[in-house]
């Protein structure tokens, strides 16, 4: 077997390893691709060997050893689709950290170089990150171009329908925040039955509290607090808390326009074991509508 034999082979099996979730096996082989490369003096062979490495440590949460190594790679290589590796890579270190604003911005060169490699995959894939991404920043309507070029591509990527749903979820809740109300819905209701029908039920929590969101944003109270009780109790059951806390401050919000006090205070009440130090919260929520400040993905 020749040298550039190997390091293919080498990456086939690495390849394969990951694919079946053996991932320490997985990055040892990639670490031998990456050695072969070396051996063979093929600097561009080299990163890209590194950037497949950093797929498995991002799965084993222990890449954000390799972010200087990954910008390196950024500025030098001239190959499109390495390049994209290390910079959507980058962004997932950054994310990681919660730095928004820098995984954000390595996170839109990923999308600029993808499109650069004609790579559908890795079009979809930063179009997606990228969305999420400009989602938690509240820049809905970048989120909104994002999420509909990821869905448009999602068949040509052949991605699940959970995938999928989830894809349709975000951008049902980025047409709400951006007056889109009922397509908003529609979406997420879609997203809803699929996710349903695939039996991903952990998602579940997420969508019905963005169903409780937008109907909530169209006065319709009773459908807001029945998809709001849908969410705590998938919220509960997949100990998924944030959903949790942000659907009592919905569903407070519900229970205050409907005028059902007590309702309000049992809301009011299961949400201050979130703010244990914050001792005006009940009046401070009572004060204005969170509705119209909360972001749901942040």
């Amino acid at each position: 077997m020749g040298t550039s034999e190997r390091y293919v082979r080498l990456t086939q099996l690495a390849q394969r390893a990951f694919s079946s979730a053996r991932l320490e096996r997985s990055l040892r082989l990639f670490e031998a691709a990456e050695s072969e490369a070396k051996r063979l003096g093929d600097r561009g062979l080299v990163d890209r060997a590194f950037c497949n490495r950093c797929v498995v440590l991002l799965e084993l949460e222990r890449l954000d050893s390799e972010v200087g190594e990954l910008k390196h790679v950024l500025m030098r290589s001239r190959d499109p689709f390495t390049s994209w590796m290390a910079a959507y890579y980058t962004s997932q270190v950054y994310k990681a950290e919660g730095n928004v604003a820098r995984a954000l911005a390595y996170v839109r060169r990923a999308s600029e170089l993808a499109d650069a490699c004609g790579e559908t995959r890795a079009v979809a894939a930063s179009a997606n990150e990228h969305g999420t991404l400009a989602l938690v920043d509240s820049r809905f309507a970048e989120a909104r171009a994002c999420f509909e070029q990821a869905l448009r591509l999602s068949e040509a990527t052949d991605l699940d329908a959970m995938g999928r749903a989830i894809i349709r979820d975000n951008l049902g809740y980025c047409l709400m925040c951006t007056g889109e109300v009922d397509s908003g819905i529609e979406l997420c209701r879609d997203a809803a039955a699929t996710l349903e029908g695939v039996g991903s039920a952990q998602y579940l929590a997420e969508v019905f509290q963005d169903l409780c969101y937008g109907h909530l944003q169209r006065g319709e109270f009773g459908a807001a607090r029945a998809f709001g009780e849908k969410a705590l109790e998938h919220a509960k059951r997949f100990q998924l808390p944030t959903i949790e806390r942000n659907t009592l401050m919905l569903l407070a919000d519900a229970a205050m326009d409907e005028g059902d006090e007590e309702s309000t205070e049992a809301y009011l009440d299961r949400l201050a074991v979130y703010y244990p130090d914050f001792h005006g919260m009940k009046n401070f929520l009572r004060a204005f509508n969170v509705r119209e400040v909360i972001n749901l993905k942040a």
